[in-house]
């Protein structure tokens, strides 16, 4: 039976509703019931979405002649949703929930297509709300507003794209700054606000909502602080994704610049520009001065900068605040600012933590979770590092999350024909799952150059008589047009902060397991020119541990990019194989 009704109206030339053949209940619902309300434009296709506990007198105010959104939308429909679970924080989270899934339905038409309740348009009304986890959320999700979705809007022609889940995929939903927080993101952000003298840094595992605090962070600034210049520092495969993120959702002013920290410094080389706050993402991929990256990167240091040592110290400079999203496990490159110079350049900021995990979501019924997942990868490649005290981990993990062998669990591996084994896997869920973002991903174990791109004759994973190609690009690589891109294997630098569904991974033969049983990067086995030290440079020890740790660190970003499900293959690697099945104690 279902949990929700609908009460579908039209609205006439004089903003009259019609009600004479509804039933008495019906009526009830209009006038007295906790409600969502959609109103629609036929024509001006605009959509303006509310709650409240009386529609009727909120129609009425509506259209009292004060508010211009009513007087020039040309509403003529208006659909009211009710359902038993409705009560205030179900309201509040499906308002925002919608509100979210008709922005990203339609992200090309113009600001305020979509409307919203109390809002300055849309951000106001929900990104200050904690998310209430009242009993029936999960309920309210499956029960209400996707059938809601698909069954009623979807049939009625009133949304683009009628599949939820597939409107979940789109980076608009999933890092929309209308999406409620937790109570902790939440209570960092306030925190923020409220000292905006002090600078942050806020730690997180890979899938803890880093980056969708980012987009709440901006939201409430532009908002609150509507004078004040905020700078969005992020990598160059989200430059795209962020500035459509912040011009869907209006937050595309002036005072907000979105780039590349490169692009930041560079245009204050010679600009005096100071902002109020920097926001800058993956801060642990900041780049330090150095003769392993691209000249670009060391051009920052002239004039004004010429003393400084890395990016980090520059933004510095250009800001009164700076909140950086940091994970000490996805620094992959000796181009990254180092773990060192990043704590000297941040001894004075405020730290805070995320610890809840999004990102994975482990199989119904069973009796691991997440949780235990996150912290079994990290035992499996930082055991020995001294580097997991430094991160969130709980060495009392649920191994069964790598023992499941059924063909649904989350985990597990291919000990023969890799390549095949992996795609194969990944088609499967395609064929399932057709809205899904599945790709195959691997470490930097074969040759690749930029140009190679360009043409997909060019080949570099070869099993028996299958052929595969690298990421042609690496921007925007996931949503790539092209005819192969699935069937492309992807690169940490096409990936690093992108979620997906499946996700197969080549454990290739850079990372490998030394005499004393402790895993060591092979230089001569990577292939990541501008990822390695130079020959003087690895003489020091200390540098050929940092290596391992980039080469680890790619590893665990790609391990920890999927939603639904992770399948290994180690290429030409069987060593590493049987050190996860020992360290892990997957073969008891």
């Amino acid at each position: 039976m279902a949990k929700f009704g609908v009460v579908s109206l039209s609205v006439d030339k004089e903003h009259q509703l019609n009600l004479d053949n509804l039933r008495e209940p019906e009526l009830r619902v209009l006038s007295n019931s906790n409600i969502i309300y959609i109103y629609r434009g036929s024509k001006s296709k605009k959509i303006y979405i509310g709650q409240s506990v009386n529609f009727l007198s909120r129609h009425s105010q509506h259209y009292s002649g004060t508010e211009e959104k009513f007087n020039v939308a040309d509403f003529d429909q208006v659909i009211v949703l009710y359902s038993t679970y409705f009560n205030g924080s179900a309201l509040d989270d499906v308002e925002s929930q919608l509100i979210t899934y008709f922005t990203a339905d339609n992200p090309k038409a113009k600001h305020q297509a979509v409307y919203a309740d109390d809002y300055n348009d849309i951000i106001n009304q929900t990104a200050g709300n904690s998310v209430n986890e009242y009993t029936e959320r999960e309920k309210v999700a499956t029960e209400v507003v996707l059938p809601f979705w698909e069954d009623v809007l979807g049939k009625r022609g009133w949304v683009n794209t009628p599949n939820l889940d597939l409107l979940r995929t789109k980076a608009l939903v999933k890092y929309s700054p209308i999406k409620q927080l937790t109570r902790q993101q939440h209570g960092i952000i306030d925190e923020i606000l409220d000292k905006p003298a002090k600078s942050f840094v806020i730690n997180g595992d890979a899938g803890t909502g880093k980056t969708v605090l980012l987009t709440h962070l901006v939201a409430e600034l532009s908002q609150k602080k509507p004078d004040a210049k905020i700078a969005i520092v992020v990598q160059p495969n989200w430059v795209k994704t962020a500035e459509e993120i912040f011009k869907v959702y209006g937050l595309n002013s002036a005072n907000v610049v979105v780039g590349t920290s490169i692009k930041l410094v560079n245009y204050n080389k010679d600009n005096h520009i100071h902002y109020d706050t920097i926001i800058v993402d993956e801060s642990h991929k900041l780049s330090r001065r150095g003769n392993k990256q691209h000249p670009s990167f060391n051009k920052v240091y002239e004039g004004k900068f010429a003393d400084e040592e890395n990016h980090l110290e520059i933004l510095k400079k250009l800001g009164d605040q700076n909140v950086l999203m940091y994970d000490v496990l996805q620094a992959i490159r000796p181009a990254n600012i180092s773990r060192a110079s990043f704590k000297s350049a941040t001894q004075d900021f405020e730290r805070r933590y995320l610890t809840t995990q999004f990102r994975i979501q482990a199989p119904a019924g069973k009796d691991y979770n997440s949780d235990d997942y996150i912290n079994g990868i990290k035992y499996l490649l930082y055991k020995d590092t001294g580097l997991l005290a430094e991160t969130n981990f709980n060495p009392d993990f649920n191994r069964d999350v790598f023992r499941d062998g059924g063909p649904d669990a989350y985990f597990g591996y291919f000990k023969i024909e890799p390549l095949r084994n992996l795609f194969d896997w990944i088609e499967e869920d395609r064929n399932f799952n057709p809205e899904n973002v599945d790709r195959v991903l691997a470490g930097l174990a074969e040759d690749w150059k930029q140009s190679d791109g360009k043409n997909p004759a060019i080949k570099h994973w070869f099993e028996g008589s299958l052929a595969k190609r690298w990421n042609s690009t690496q921007e925007n690589w996931v949503n790539s047009k092209e005819d192969d891109a699935e069937d492309q294997v992807g690169s940490v630098f096409a990936v690093q902060g992108i979620d997906l569904n499946r996700v197969g991974v080549l454990i290739g033969d850079d990372i490998q397991v030394n005499d004393k049983g402790v895993l060591v990067a092979n230089k001569e086995n990577f292939r990541n020119v501008n990822g390695k030290f130079t020959e003087e440079d690895m003489q020091l020890t200390e540098n050929q541990e940092e290596f391992t740790l980039f080469v680890l660190n790619i590893y665990y970003i790609l391990l920890t990019r999927g939603i639904d499900g992770i399948r290994l293959g180690f290429w030409r690697n069987d060593a590493f194989m049987e050190y996860m099945e020992r360290t892990l104690e997957i073969n008891i």
